[in-house]
């Protein structure tokens, strides 16, 4: 007959058995993804809500977020080199192709790409070997803003911010926005400048600093300005004035007579990541339909998914107009700015924001 200490021993044996599986699937329940990147305002709360959060919940894992535009993102990057504290983040192009550059991000898995037929060949960022170095999550744009009740002549093209009319009235993106600089080479463009010869560009910033111009980072902080006051017109994002108009503020969107200046999100594995695999899943999830039609319905953003459908007044949002695609974005070789980004943020620094 067993003796109560051999049953006790037992007992003791399952309960430690039982602890172990436990202590396993707790672990296992624990695995996290950490993403970095999220702009703030609306836009952090669109990714979370309709892009993070529920990836953590299908696939049971847990996430954490961090806000920060892309080239506060980049400091950091190059802060953590050896020991990244995120898994994957979000930077606009330009931003994007530095750090891509810099060996701070790491190929994507080339799965990615052919598991989904659905997305447009420009979303999928590659270098000269083919690898894919980032995934486009979304395409926004940058067009002017004004508040109707204040501006009665508004602006139709770019170089309408040089109007004497708005002299001491306007609010437009520093170079801590990645969507500065290509606007500052279109702005040279339509001046008979070019990517080599920026001194129209240059020359117009530091004529509307000396005006009285505020200078933003953050497209929160831009639609913040015309919301309270400061600026009655500006360069904003689509996505910031769709959401003042939904709280009852009286700010149209122009699409100049030139074109949105458009910019690509982009999802970037974190070189040196110990979730790797998990990052990679975080992509591909992140271009499939449902992710994509929930971004685009928060932010009114392009989406890079060709199965998305969206109801009408959606689709009249989007950066590219109606029905559009984005050959109807103006945007600037990834190249160029690159090549010459840190020499123009010094001149900006130099002769606008002294």
């Amino acid at each position: 007959m067993e003796t109560i200490a051999a049953r006790m021993q037992k007992t003791i044996v399952a309960i430690a058995g039982a602890a172990v599986l436990l202590a396993a699937g707790v672990c296992a329940a624990q695995e996290t993804l950490s993403v970095g990147g999220l702009s703030g305002g609306i836009w952090a709360e669109s990714f979370r809500n309709g892009l993070i959060t529920p990836f953590g919940q299908q696939f049971k894992v847990q996430t954490k977020s961090e806000e920060g535009i892309s080239a506060v993102v980049l400091a950091k990057l190059r802060q953590q080199k050896g020991n990244p504290q995120f898994d994957v983040v979000f930077m606009d192009r330009g931003v994007s192709d530095l750090a891509i550059r810099e060996g701070l991000v790491e190929p994507i898995s080339a799965s990615v790409q052919t598991s989904s037929p659905d997305v447009i060949p420009e979303a999928f960022i590659k270098n000269s070997k083919g690898e894919i170095t980032a995934v486009a999550l979304t395409y926004w744009g940058a067009g002017l803003a004004y508040n109707e009740k204040q501006i009665k002549d508004p602006p139709a093209s770019w170089l309408d911010l040089k109007s004497p009319a708005y002299k001491g009235k306007l609010a437009v993106y520093s170079p801590e926005n990645s969507i500065a600089i290509p606007m500052l080479v279109v702005l040279s463009q339509l001046q008979g400048g070019s990517p080599s010869n920026m001194d129209p560009a240059f020359n117009m910033m530091k004529s509307l600093s000396q005006e009285g111009t505020v200078f933003f980072a953050g497209s929160p902080a831009g639609a913040n300005l015309l919301a309270n006051g400061e600026a009655q017109v500006a360069v904003l994002a689509s996505t910031n004035v769709w959401e003042l108009q939904a709280k009852g503020l009286p700010i149209k969107f122009v699409v100049p007579k030139e074109g949105v200046i458009g910019q690509d999100i982009r999802m970037h594995v974190v070189t040196g990541t110990k979730n790797k695999a998990l990052a990679e899943k975080f992509v591909a999830y992140a271009i499939s339909k449902t992710p994509q039609e929930e971004i685009s319905k928060r932010l009114y953003t392009a989406p890079v998914n060709t199965k998305v459908q969206l109801a009408p007044d959606v689709d009249a949002k989007l950066p590219w107009g109606p029905h559009g695609s984005i050959k109807n974005l103006r945007l600037v070789d990834g190249n160029v700015i690159l090549d010459n980004r840190e020499a123009w943020i010094a001149r900006w620094n130099k002769e606008v924001a002294k």
